[in-house]
């Protein structure tokens, strides 16, 4: 049958709410952009089989950000490529699996004559019930208080300076990750040396944005250990059944398989734009886009 669309979010999460769910960490990560869309022109989709019975994948474009897609079938993405060419949609870059964003590159690109760049390669971990954790240093976790304000907003902003995220005043995240007790210390000895920023519960589950710890007090396990605590905290709350973390090659916390966090996911954002030089064709798989895209990103969530 093919690619479906609405504009209407509603009917969007009622025919392909179950999918997403169904695909955990990776259906979540949609479900949450979807829930806090910025753009005025946002269109929503899934790929349904032939007689409509079953959602095989899904997407979300939100004009200012990439298209992102839940799906792993190469096919399905190529097709959907083809669709929003010709619905003439802009479309700046795609956040998908590997499979998927080299298949949609590919037909973009030829369609647009645009170039295809890597922006970030990550990986989506999901803390898993069960875990107990791994040894760490001695300590404990607790939420930032309000006298703690400043700490907080010289460590965001020396975060954001690391990572190259501006998307927001580091003032005003302060003053919203208090509001909800989602800046997590950790301290040892008296002394903060650690921060976790946890989101809002959307659609049962919270991410771990973020993690620092300052330049003196590195490698010392600081950041495993204040990711672990605040994802064990986030997952004891009622209603959160879904603790997820995103982390790239460059990410503070790199043992997250051994911190009590499993694999849902491995996606890959590229980004188009004119083409300076020869135009490279995404045809292989991730050890391709790997070795044609060495560059990394540096921010975790």
């Amino acid at each position: 049958m093919g690619w479906l669309t609405t504009t209407d979010l509603d009917d969007f999460r009622a025919v392909a709410g179950g999918y997403l769910r169904s695909r955990d960490g990776e259906g979540t990560l949609l479900l949450r952009a979807a829930g806090s869309l910025r753009g005025d022109r946002p269109l929503f989709g899934w790929w349904a089989s032939p007689g409509g019975a079953e959602v095989r994948g899904a997407f979300l474009h939100d004009t200012p950000a990439p298209l992102l897609i839940v799906g792993r079938v190469p096919e399905f993405a190529a097709a959907l490529a083809a669709a929003l060419y010709q619905a003439r949609r802009p479309v700046c870059g795609v956040d998908a699996t590997p499979e998927a964003a080299d298949a949609f590159a590919a037909a973009w690109t030829q369609r647009t004559g645009l170039a295809t760049r890597l922006h970030r390669h990550v990986r989506v971990y999901r803390m898993t019930k069960s875990a107990a954790g791994a040894d760490g240093p001695a300590g404990r976790a607790r939420p930032a208080t309000l006298a703690e304000r400043e700490l907080l907003v010289t460590w965001l902003r020396a975060c954001g300076t690391e990572t190259g995220d501006f998307s927001q005043a580091a003032e005003a995240l302060a003053d919203d990750l208090l509001s909800y007790a989602g800046a997590i210390f950790w301290e040892t000895d008296g002394q903060v040396v650690a921060l976790a920023g946890v989101t809002r519960p959307v659609e049962q589950a919270v991410r771990i944005a973020f993690v620092y710890t300052p330049h003196p007090v590195r490698h010392r396990g600081y950041a495993a250990a204040v990711a672990v605590a605040a994802g064990r905290a986030a997952l004891s709350r009622p209603g959160v059944r879904e603790v997820l973390l995103i982390s790239d090659r460059a990410s503070p916390v790199r043992r997250a398989q051994g911190l009590g966090y499993e694999l849902a996911s491995e996606r890959v954002q590229l980004s188009f734009g004119p083409s300076s030089g020869p135009l490279p064709r995404l045809t292989g798989p991730l050890t391709r886009l790997r070795r044609l895209f060495p560059g990394r990103a540096g921010k975790l969530g």
